[in-house]
């Protein structure tokens, strides 16, 4: 086979399957079992863009989303649409260390905006795969260095590890072992899953979190099938859980995924527990790296706590349309030009939420 295909994560997931298990650098935001979870949290439909030359291919999963059905542009004569990565990480991967096939992949992708009235392209580059960044701007993407992310190298011994944490969270750590609280990978059945739900939406609450932060029940029942998640809790000594988190495991990596805790028994410093706690467990099951990834200025305060290492993340995005785009940014000015000095991407789907 030759040429540039496109298909419908739900429709043909089995054929997604066969071609990921042959891919070189996969991550557990491409496996099809995570993407099946995040399509119950998606306002669009999750398709495969591919590349496929004698034998070997690049793909691609992302979302395409309908502009007219946000609340302020229903008034669009036409019907248009935009592309985003899969929450939370994106990038191409393949069977072959051949970028031409990838470049190829971008170009049909390209092709398939303009045909298919999608007017604006927005990815969320995956770290690990340290290749992309060159190759979309060799593409003509604007890529931008958004910030440095947190991860720990878990090669290290347990000493070094702790060592780099600040100061201040040793000391946390330590008043929750004296407070006797308790780590463990928990089953994830249903009691166990509303357990961390609802700690989990009453801490958006309380941070007053972006729409895209919320998560439905669908999701969370998918995402606990998945083989590649696991959930982590930590107790106090009667059993009650104050923290959790759900991790996804990679090849050699863990990535932190979502985490919370109950402010009613911040004292017992129950998420910095956790966190030290998931960080040794990885290093103990043999994988490389734990990471924490980026976030809000105090979510990075808190993970910068862990350690000193960084990495580079970035974004990447494109304008298929300027002609639409700047009608369709013109139509949300007008209406909340309170907003737009703003920096998002797109800019009109800032005030979603």
């Amino acid at each position: 086979m030759k040429g540039f295909f496109v298909w419908d994560l739900r429709n043909e997931t089995e054929k997604y399957e066969c071609y990921i298990k042959k891919c070189l650098d996969i991550t557990p935001y491409h496996l099809a079992e995570y993407l099946m979870a995040e399509m119950q949290a998606e306002d669009g439909i999750t398709k495969i863009f591919c590349y496929e030359e004698d034998g070997n291919f690049a793909l691609v999963p992302q979302v395409i989303r309908k502009i007219n059905t946000l609340p302020y542009m229903k008034g669009l004569g036409e019907e248009l649409y935009d592309m985003v990565t899969p929450h939370e990480y994106g990038g191409i991967v393949s069977n072959t260390d051949d970028d031409s096939l990838k470049s190829k992949l971008l170009t049909g992708i390209l092709n398939y905006c303009s045909n298919n009235n999608v007017i604006f392209q927005f990815i969320r580059l995956n770290p690990y795969l340290k290749e992309m960044p060159s190759l979309f701007g060799k593409s003509g993407y604007e890529v931008i260095h958004s910030r440095e992310q947190v991860y720990v190298d878990l090669r290290n011994t347990e000493e070094k590890i702790v060592k780099d944490y600040k100061s201040n969270v040793r000391r946390n750590i330590n008043k929750a072992k004296k407070e006797e609280l308790e780590f463990g990978i928990a089953d994830k059945n249903p009691d166990n899953m509303k357990i961390f739900q609802e700690m989990y939406q009453k801490a958006m609450e309380i941070l007053d979190a972006k729409k895209f932060l919320y998560f439905n029940d669908e999701y969370f029942y998918w995402l606990m099938k998945c083989e590649c998640s696991r959930l982590a809790f930590v107790r106090d000594k009667e059993g009650k859980v104050l923290a959790g988190s759900i991790l996804l495991m990679g090849n050699h990596t863990v990535y932190y995924h979502l985490g919370c805790f109950d402010r009613e028994y911040s004292l017992k410093r129950p998420m910095n527990y956790l966190m030290h706690s998931m960080i040794l467990w990885g290093r103990k099951e043999g994988y490389r790296l734990f990471h924490l990834g980026g976030g809000s200025a105090s979510l990075m305060q808190f993970k910068e706590g862990y350690s000193t290492t960084r990495i580079s993340y970035h974004v990447a995005y494109r304008i298929c349309d300027r002609d639409r785009y700047s009608d369709v940014c013109g139509r949300w000015k007008d209406r909340f030009p309170e907003y737009t000095g703003q920096t998002y991407y797109p800019l009109y789907r800032y005030n979603e939420a």
